[in-house]
């Protein structure tokens, strides 16, 4: 009877709070739209730079073979240009070098972007389709000239595919993960420390003591920012110290990782705060931390690629702060992207924490509930 008494007040509890049954009731629906949304289909529209080094009658006709798939939006270039990978605009190069006066040296080459590898290998077979379509037009062609006389085996399948990653490292699978962890270990701990900062205070009845101070709203967010800031600088240390460690997980310019894991940390501890100021209790502000948390790992590219994302969601994650750290991240580990590649994520990231940052000072109230 006990224990019925204290479940009864329990629920009651619950939902005399109508902010926290929304924010329950609202997380499974939103989250299971949200990875429907997320993979809805296989990658589509995938950027390739396409490359004829021997302009001809079977280079034309692999060019053709390959654009009748609707997957990828091959786009003509002289040379390769990694710097097009890097900046993400590409997700991968196709080099042709069939000579129709010479096919003993026949190749198509493709060079992969590793960030979004999982894009590449969904057209890797379209390609391979449309070189046995090329080489079986190729063979026959030899046939025909040479009526009589046996064909050998290089004669048959004279063009050759070559695969390789578009980077200067060693990369393992774990990598295309770890980069993304970097980023989600710090958002997960940072955002739900932040996010009870201030609603603490109010249930143990020092925030409104701390009101009839001097202090301004200004001073009491940048106090508190500046503190979790400290901290979480060093979870992001102590987050990648264990992924390389543990993983030996790959790491680009070391300077520029660190800069995108500081813009997070100051990032996730401005949302935690925005979400402390503008929630009562500590069961409201954790519930909804965890709710950002997830959300932000479902658009940030982790499970999926931007490719393989509806085409309205697409542009809903471009407002994502996260997904620009994780995608920064990837490429600065994965291609060894410089400054010019990722300037942009950053400042964007920039953006998003003097946003939140704002946020937090408006939404802060003197009274509690």
């Amino acid at each position: 009877m006990k224990v019925l008494t204290i479940a009864y007040f329990e629920i009651k509890k619950l939902f005399r709070d109508w902010r926290l049954i929304v924010i329950i009731a609202s997380q499974p629906i939103v989250i299971a739209a949200l990875v429907g949304l997320i993979s809805y289909q296989s990658p589509t529209d995938i950027n390739v730079g396409f490359i004829d080094y021997t302009p001809g009658h079977y280079s034309k006709m692999f060019q053709e073979e390959l654009s009748k798939q609707k997957d990828l939006n091959l786009i003509t270039y002289s040379d390769v240009d990694e710097t097009l990978i890097k900046e993400g605009r590409l997700r991968g190069f196709i080099e042709v070098n069939i000579d129709d006066q010479d096919l003993s040296n026949a190749s198509v080459n493709i060079l992969n972007d590793p960030s979004g590898r999982y894009v590449a290998f969904i057209a890797q077979p379209e390609i391979t389709r449309a070189v046995e379509e090329v080489s079986k037009n190729i063979a026959a062609d030899n046939l025909i000239a040479t009526a009589g006389i046996r064909v050998s085996d290089a004669e048959l399948n004279p063009v050759k595919v070559n695969v390789s990653d578009a980077t200067p490292f060693e990369l393992k699978f774990f990598d295309y993960y770890g980069s993304a962890m970097m980023v989600l270990l710090i958002i997960l701990v940072v955002v739900n420390l932040s996010a009870i900062s201030i609603t603490n205070e109010r249930i143990q009845g020092t925030f409104e003591r701390l009101f009839v101070t001097p202090y301004t709203k200004s001073t009491i967010i940048f106090g508190k920012a500046l503190a979790l800031f400290l901290i979480g600088v060093i979870v992001a240390f102590i987050a990648n110290l264990s992924l390389y460690l543990m993983f030996h997980v790959a790491f680009g310019n070391v300077w520029l990782i660190a800069l995108i894991d500081t813009l997070v940390v100051a990032t996730s501890v401005t949302l935690g705060l925005m979400v402390s100021s503008l929630t009562y209790t500590v069961v409201e502000s954790v519930q909804l931390a965890m709710y950002l948390f997830f959300v932000s790992v479902l658009t940030t590219g982790v499970f999926a690629p931007l490719e393989s994302t509806q085409k309205t969601m697409q542009l809903i994650i471009k407002f994502v702060p996260f997904y620009y750290a994780v995608d920064a991240s990837r490429r600065i580990n994965m291609l060894d992207a410089g400054w010019s590649q990722v300037s942009a994520n950053v400042y964007i990231l920039i953006g998003s924490f003097l946003t939140f940052l704002v946020l937090s000072i408006v939404f802060l109230r003197r009274e509690a509930k």
